[in-house]
């Protein structure tokens, strides 16, 4: 009776260390990979021609002032700027800036075609993507007014550029800059 139980048992055990060893043989496992995997990139570069300071300006004339930005990243990106002009005096090489001076005297001739201005910042209406490389001018000059005072007289007029970029995709404009929704006239982004 011993031995009835005994072939059959030994049987499966025979079957069950077959079927091990061929599952063992038409199976492969690869050794870990470290390849590369590079993250997109947002950044970006202002563009400017024409004055840095405006210096000996005439009441009711235009300086020219073309100011844009360049892409130079491989994400999709919204972009805004802000434009600040200040007004001061040169002590050497030094510019010392005048706050007393108000600024209303100056007019920023910016481009409504192209640009959205919310909370004073200018938005690009469109997202720059590596493909287009540079945004349609925002700044093309700046303008005194007629009759601006003598509190200008031999003052020196600067207009500060600072730009910001964030990646178009996610929504990321909402942490980034803390918006809950882009101004109206901006695009919003489709992926391709």
């Amino acid at each position: 009776m011993k031995r009835n139980i005994f072939i059959p048992a030994a049987v499966f055990a025979l079957v069950l260390l077959l079927a091990a060893g061929a599952w063992a043989w038409f199976t492969y496992r690869a050794a870990p990979s470290a390849g590369p995997l590079t993250a997109g990139t947002v950044q970006i570069e202002i563009n400017e021609h024409g004055f840095k300071d405006i210096v000996d300006w005439h009441p009711g004339s235009a300086a020219t002032k073309k100011v844009s930005v360049k892409t130079r990243g491989t994400k999709c990106a919204y972009v805004r700027l802000s434009l600040t002009p200040i007004w001061g005096r040169l002590e050497g090489d030094t510019f010392v800036a005048e706050p007393g001076l108000p600024v209303d005297k100056v007019t920023l001739d910016w481009n409504e075609e192209h640009w959205v201005c919310a909370e004073g910042w200018y938005y690009y209406r469109e997202v720059l993507c590596p493909d287009d490389e540079e945004t349609e001018l925002l700044l093309e000059s700046v303008t005194l007014a007629p009759d601006p005072g003598g509190d200008y007289d031999g003052k020196i007029l600067r207009i500060v550029v600072a730009a910001e970029a964030v990646q178009a995709s996610h929504e990321a404009y909402r942490d980034a800059w803390g918006l809950n929704a882009l101004p109206e006239g901006v695009a919003e982004y489709a992926a391709p």
